[in-house]
Order: C-alpha cells, then structure tokens, then sequence
C-alpha cells in the first residue's frame, strides 16, 4: 500500500512549486531533449543584445510548469550563470497582472524577495504616487527604474512566467506592442513562457506578438517515454509492483497512455494506482483514474455558461466530431449562437475545430481523456461499453505477445458453427471471398460470439481490408445489422482505418486517441496483403 507519506510526496508532482529543488531535479524524467535544447540557448547567449523568447504550448497536466522550473533551477545552480543572470518564477496563476505596470511590480516585488541587493525604493514611491498620474506614464517610470536597478547591479533577468496567454490577453493592443518593442529592444530581459491554450491570436500578422516567439510544443508521452517515467518513479519511491506491471503487461500501460492521451499528470496518477493495487485491468485502472479527475474536471463543466454546457454535453456524448449543424439538432440551438459560442470554447481550449475542405468545419473535445470521462461518468448507459471496449481492444492490440502469436494463414473449413461456443471465423477461407463474406455475416452480427472471441473478429476485419474489400467493410459497419450489435463501436479503430484508407471524408470525426493505433491497423493489413499475395 501507498503510505501517507508516499501520498504526499506524489501529489507534490501534481504541484511542482510545492516541491523542493531536490525533489523536482530528482524527479525530472522525461522533456529532456527540449530541457537541453532550451538550456543550450540561454547558456550560450550573452544578452548583450535582445535574444529569442520563448513560448511552450501545451495542454495541461504536459509538464509545462515542470520544465520551467527545471530550467530555471539549473541556471541557479550553474555558477556562471547564476553570476549574472537572474531567473524569475511567476507562480502557475498570476490572477493579478492585468495591466503592464502590473508585470513591472510584480517582478520588482519578485526579484527584491529573493535579492537584497536590488532597492525599489523609488518604486514604492512611485506607487503612492500613481494617483496623480496616467497608467502609462506610471508604467514607464516603473520599467525605467527596473532597466536602471538592473544596470546598476549588473544583472539580466529571465522572466519564467506560466498561463502566458491568459495574462497576454488581459493586455491592450497598445500595452502588448509596448510591451514587445520593450523584449525586441531590451538586452536585459528575456522570456520563456508556458501557456496551455493555441494563441491563434499570435499568428494573426496584425497581432502585436505575431511570429514573436519561437514555440515549442509540448505533446503526450511517447510508449518508451511512459515507461522511463514509471519505472523512474517506481524506483525512486521504491515500488516493485509498478516495475512488475511495466515489464509484464506492457499492453494495458500502452492502452492507458493512448486513451489518456500521454498526459505527465495522468500516467503520475497511474503510478499512484499501480503502487496501490497490480490486480487488474487496463480499464479497472482507468475507473479509478477518472475517479480521481473527476473532481478537476467537474470543475472545468461548472465553469462553463448553461450554452457552453449543452454544447459541449452533445460533442462529449457524441465523442466524435459533429458539425455545427449537428450539434443544432441536438441542443435545439441557433447555429449562430452555437458558432459564437464555439469560439470561446476553442479559446479556453475546451473544444477544437476540425478543418474540412468545406465549410462545414467539425467540432471535438479538444482533450480527450477529458471526453472519456465524460462518457463514463456523465453518459447514458450504453456510453460505458463504448468505452469499454475500445480500451479492451487497445489493451489486446497493444500487447506485443499476443500479436506475434496471433495465426497469420487461415485454413479452409467446412460451413461454420453459428454460435459462440464454437467460433470459427478465424478459419474461413480468406481466398474464397464471396463465401468468407457471407459465412462471417452470421458471426458478426451475433452479439454473444462478438463479445467472447472480439480478437477473433478484429483479426477478421483487418484480413478484409488486406484483401482490399473496403467498401464491403464500410457496408457492413453502417448496415442495419451492424448497428444493431453496435459493430463501430465494438470496432472503432478498424472502422476509421477503413474510412481512412478509402480517403473518406468522416474520417476528420476521429478523436487524436485513435491515430496512432489505425496507422498501425493499415500497416498490418498491408504486410497481411503481402502474405497473401
């Protein structure tokens, strides 16, 4: 069992300025490669001339505020930086910089926290002063007296400042090119920000920040890296039974890291369930997982306007993607009021629109694990078998072991049992086309042999698309029988990758969970069409 203490210490990942140098440097995995990379370029600069800013775009729970404070951790223990280059951490939220002169106090108040040597004496009087004057005339004589305490101490600053796009957008147009004429011209500042929203604003040309920063995404933790995470922190925490469950069901990890998305925070939390509990399966391990969201992201609904909530209700429900005409039909809406409303939704980074060659754009929950746990915990009764069993099918396909000893020719057999006592689809003739199809018809509309033998099943479909029966299978998928046993959702990954391979248009409705897996789908069906030719 995980003790208190345990307990304590994890959650403190989940708030990395709650934890120690020692704790966040020890802990510190994985964002190596862009830590090196960020690092590299501040080590090697001077600031003798104004350098590149940088901004780290990711959604939450990606490690942003994590790397920031590694970076500026180890220009704190470099003893040449540290020498002359100052690094100055906002906190994560920073509800209280709404206006220029606002940054000025807060990083004169910052810096005179941590180094005496800095005297903002002037400031404070420049404070009780502002009444008789305008904001901007305030704002210039804050930022003069920092240029010239920085001058007179010898000393750069880097400013570490997270939820960025937050506080840009509290800016005015004229405080935000102020404030870039401010870095493009200043040697002694310079910015690396974090912000968990796409500011499309940025790279609008007439936005003042537009192409200012060079980006750098943050994605979801790749296979090798989720595993360099839990074992580091199975070791670290000494945890034997994570380190078991890693090296021996490598398919329910790689599920859980697909359908979360590869999000730090997550596979933390899946740490935390492991250390607790090795006897279960990739979707047990998912019920306790939004057990424990659940409270974060019933606060994101509740923060939503009762037109936000019904439109992210229906796109939830839907999981894929709909089009703004579809999300009418089902919230009763007007479309111009489902499209403004969209807008917000996309800038606070809820929803994300899905480009078409038409117009008619589509809509998806932007994160998709926040999605599933819509489903699951918000949804009708039927909305937990989908889930169910697309994390059984990424468990099954995930897991290496099984693959390879999965039967790569099929022998001719006489007419198949039609039950599932004794499943026989995997037998049939796979050369005899006209007769496959019409026997596996009786087993894939048969719910009791789909739920027993869905490997079974899964192998069979992948063969057809190998054999180039595409619209055979997309027939089958939208056929009165097919939706009956609920075949897409049993399916869901199979289905795309037929979607994808005949270029159809629905298949821009996938969620970005299934992307990888239906590459590898049309992968395998390529190397069958090779077996086979």
């Amino acid at each position: 069992m995980t003790t208190t203490t345990d307990k304590t210490r994890i959650a403190a990942i989940y708030n990395p300025q709650n934890q120690t140098k020692t704790q966040l440097i020890e802990s510190f995995v994985v964002r190596q490669k862009l830590f090196h990379k960020l690092f590299k370029s501040i080590k090697e600069a001077k600031m003798e001339v104004p350098e590149q800013h940088y901004l780290i775009q990711g959604r939450r729970g990606m490690g942003k505020t994590t790397l920031l404070l590694r970076i500026a951790y180890e220009i704190e223990n470099d003893p040449v930086l540290n020498s002359w280059l100052i690094p100055v951490i906002f906190n994560e939220e920073e509800y209280g910089i709404r206006r220029l002169f606002k940054l000025w106090e807060r990083i004169m108040e910052l810096l005179e926290q941590r180094n005496p040597e800095f005297n903002f004496e002037q400031a404070e009087r420049l404070k009780l002063s502002k009444q008789s004057e305008d904001d901007n005339t305030y704002e210039r004589a804050l930022f003069e007296h920092l240029s010239a305490e920085l001058n007179r101490t010898s000393k750069k600053i880097i400013l570490f400042i997270d939820n960025f796009g937050e506080m840009a957008r509290k800016l005015s147009d004229e405080e935000a090119h102020r404030l870039r004429k401010i870095l493009q011209t200043s040697p002694d500042i310079r910015i690396i920000a974090a912000s968990a929203v796409v500011l499309e604003s940025f790279y609008r040309y007439d936005h003042p920040f537009y192409e200012f920063f060079r980006v750098e995404e943050l994605k979801g933790l790749d296979k090798k890296e989720t595993r360099d995470l839990l074992l580091s922190l199975s070791e670290h925490y000494k945890k034997e039974t994570v380190a078991h469950i890693v090296e021996q069901f490598p398919g329910r990890i790689e599920a859980l890291r697909r359908i979360t998305g590869g999000v730090i925070r997550t596979i933390v939390l899946l740490f935390e369930i492991f250390a607790d509990d090795d006897d279960g399966s990739a979707f047990n391990d998912l019920e306790l997982i939004l057990d424990r969201v659940t409270p974060l992201y019933k606060h994101r609904m509740d923060d939503l306007s009762d037109q936000q909530q019904a439109i992210v209700e229906a796109i939830a429900l839907n999981w894929d993607a709909l089009s703004v005409k579809e999300i009418a039909e089902q919230t009763r809406l007007e479309s111009k009021i489902i499209s403004a409303q969209l807008q917000n939704l996309e800038k606070n980074g809820i929803v994300l629109k899905v480009y078409t060659k038409t117009k008619n754009h589509y809509y998806i929950i932007a994160e998709r694990f926040f999605n599933i746990w819509f489903l699951m915990r918000n949804g009708r009764r039927n909305d937990e078998k989908r889930v169910r069993w697309l994390v059984q099918f990424l468990e099954e396909w995930c897991d290496e072991k099984l693959i390879e000893n999965r039967p790569k020719k099929y022998e001719i057999s006489s007419t198949p049992s039609n039950t599932a006592q004794e499943p026989q689809l995997l037998t049939i003739a796979a050369n005899q086309l006209p007769e496959s199809k019409t026997q596996a018809l009786s087993f894939m509309t048969n719910a009791e042999f789909l739920d027993k033998e869905p490997e079974h099943t899964s192998t069979y479909l992948i063969l057809m698309l190998a054999k180039g029966e595409k619209q055979w299978l997309f027939d089958l998928f939208n056929s009165p029988e097919g939706e009956s046993v609920q075949l897409k959702d049993r399916f869901k990954p199979i289905y795309y990758a037929v979607l994808k391979s005949m270029d159809h248009p629905d298949y821009l409705r996938m969620g970005e969970e299934l992307v990888q897996t239906i590459d590898e789908i049309l992968a395998r069906a390529a190397q069958m069409a090779v077996d086979y030719a």
